[in-house]
């Protein structure tokens, strides 16, 4: 069962002339099956933009027509983007994933902004920087202990262990 393209294309346009947003302002944020797959630069990228129209649906697919329309009058805004290679029944689904690792990055949303700056996928670190491992209290839980290092209180060795990626903590 397809979706038409016209109530699709109304509802995009009816957004972009009740808010008045200009070319510049938005992102039309189509998540589907696509080639372009979803990562942490997207995420950085779009929390930078100030408005984000994602198009979600529920059926099979929606008429192709919607996508021309799109790439003819937006092709700058227009954007299809995917999770990864599966199939969703709901859209909504995608789009709230999305919309919560983006949401994060916007500075006053999460009050402690160290928590945004040592990040699993950093930009600075060409995505490439998995968080080491974390532990708390207590030291021994099932007989895994925390390693001594950690428990030394040095703080330089802390971090420079920290900071090895060839290191397990």
């Amino acid at each position: 069962m397809l979706i038409k393209a016209e109530p699709i294309i109304d509802a995009v346009e009816s957004v972009i002339k009740a808010n008045k947003l200009n070319e510049s302002d938005f992102k039309i944020i189509f998540p589907s099956p696509a080639k372009e797959i979803f990562t942490q630069k997207n995420a950085y990228t779009f929390s930078k933009q100030e408005h984000l129209i994602f198009v979600c649906w529920r059926y099979e697919w929606i008429d192709y027509r919607r996508e021309l329309y799109m790439q003819k009058h937006y092709p700058e805004q227009f954007q299809k983007i995917s999770l990864w290679q599966f199939i969703l029944l709901w859209w909504e689904v995608a789009t709230m994933t999305m919309i919560e690792s983006i949401t994060r990055l916007i500075p006053w949303v999460i009050k402690e902004s160290e928590s945004r700056k040592n990040e699993s996928y950093s930009i600075k670190e060409n995505m490439h920087n998995l968080e080491e491992p974390n532990y708390t209290r207590p030291e021994n839980v099932k007989w895994f202990k925390v390693p001594s290092a950690l428990l030394t209180g040095n703080i330089d060795e802390i971090k420079k262990r920290k900071n090895d990626n060839t290191t397990k903590l």
